[in-house]
């Protein structure tokens, strides 16, 4: 009799050790059964038999050899007819999988990371009618000799190669909170709403699924080709959050030419397209030259791509208040809108001393020089 196995992937592991055994005389293939099925029961049910053991195909001609019996008949060793369909879905799976890292490189191109997600996508949806008829283990793709050879090489404990798969899966739960993160980060940018607070509370929310999904996908294989895209997905937000962020090295190299604005702004924040003075009783005022404190004149500067052309803006300095450009539908130009009136609040406060006067432009006169005597002319002797 067959050892007790509870696991639903072990009683399917088992049946398909029977169904790869199914020539050898019943007695035997019931004692080889007894002993895997003892060994399997001393495994964690979560445990991905696959991984570990191989598949059910490999380790039952494993068996065969330590049991001394030939190699299995050719209608039985023969691939199944899904093996066209296996060997599209596992380029379905790497290529939707590249595809969404390339997504993530062009991120900065909205319309082209779009064409590529969508064709990761399509490319998914495709593969999925054969991932699915394949069963939770997709035996037809495990069986392929590529995806044998990775099994191997990942279940080979002496190997560096098996070691650091290894490492990596110990860390996997680790990895399903901060996919929930990437997963928050990215809907806060596509909905406007990616500050830290937001992204962090999202995040805990997203993280009971992220969990899921990764326990999910232990047990039903199919659900890779929906999860490592993914992956790759949340790996290319975190990459560029890493090297996007405002703390980057690279960003504070930009900084100093980032923040160059044109014209005249309030704490960089609010442009200022005119000047309108007033006096200490909130009186406007007219004809007003403003300068700096060297005596260069201010001037608001340029308007973006609304700007006069009527001469008033270049040249000699302008006083204030000049008027704000704005464009007229009916003559597709700029205008200057003189400006309208002003009601301000002058703020009541002891008067400051004056600065010092600048130097006027208008020429100084020259001092008045002082004409010397006239020389004096001895009168010639009377005789």
């Amino acid at each position: 009799m067959t050892a007790d196995v509870h696991g639903a992937a072990q009683q399917e592991y088992l049946a398909g050790l029977r169904a790869a055994l199914a020539d050898l005389p019943d007695g035997e293939v019931g004692e080889i059964l007894d002993d895997v099925g003892a060994h399997l029961a001393e495994l964690d049910p979560d445990d991905d038999l696959v991984a570990r053991l191989g598949p059910p195909q490999a380790y039952a001609a494993e068996l065969r050899t330590a049991a001394g019996y030939p190699a299995a008949p050719v209608a039985v060793d023969t691939a199944p007819a899904g093996t066209g369909g296996a060997r599209f879905a596992l380029v379905a799976l790497v290529g939707s999988t590249a595809l969404v890292l390339l997504a993530g490189l062009v991120a900065f191109e909205p319309e082209a990371a779009a064409l590529v997600l969508l064709l990761a996508l399509l490319l998914g949806l495709a593969a999925a009618p054969v991932v699915f008829r394949a069963g939770p283990r997709v035996e037809a793709v495990a069986a392929l000799p590529a995806v044998r050879a990775a099994l191997a090489s990942r279940t080979a404990p002496d190997s560096s190669g098996g070691r650091l798969l290894g490492f990596l899966a110990s860390l996997q739960p680790a990895w399903w909170l901060l996919r929930a993160l990437a997963a928050a980060a990215l809907v806060g940018l596509v909905l406007g709403a990616a500050g830290a607070l937001q992204v962090v509370l999202t995040g805990l929310v997203l993280a009971p699924f992220s969990v899921w999904l990764g326990f999910r996908a232990r047990r039903d294989r199919r659900w890779l080709w929906s999860v490592v895209p993914l992956n790759a997905l949340a790996a290319a937000v975190v990459l560029g959050w890493l090297v996007l962020s405002p703390g980057a090295p690279s960003d504070q190299g930009s900084s100093a030419t980032s923040s160059y604005l044109p014209g005249l702004w309030q704490d960089g924040e609010r442009p200022i397209e005119d000047i309108r003075p007033v006096d200490a009783s909130g009186t406007p005022l007219t004809g007003v030259y403003l300068f700096d404190q060297d005596g260069r004149p201010l001037d608001v500067g340029g308007y973006g791509e609304c700007a006069v052309e009527d001469g008033t803006r270049s040249g000699a300095v302008q006083p204030y208040p000049r008027g704000v450009p704005r464009y007229d539908d009916r003559t597709g130009s700029c205008r200057l809108v003189p400006p309208g009136p002003l009601v301000v609040a002058v703020p009541s406060a002891t008067p400051t001393p004056a600065p010092a006067p600048l130097a006027t432009l208008a020429p100084v006169p020259p001092a008045p020089t002082t004409a010397p005597p006239a020389p004096t002319v001895q009168a010639p002797p009377t005789g």
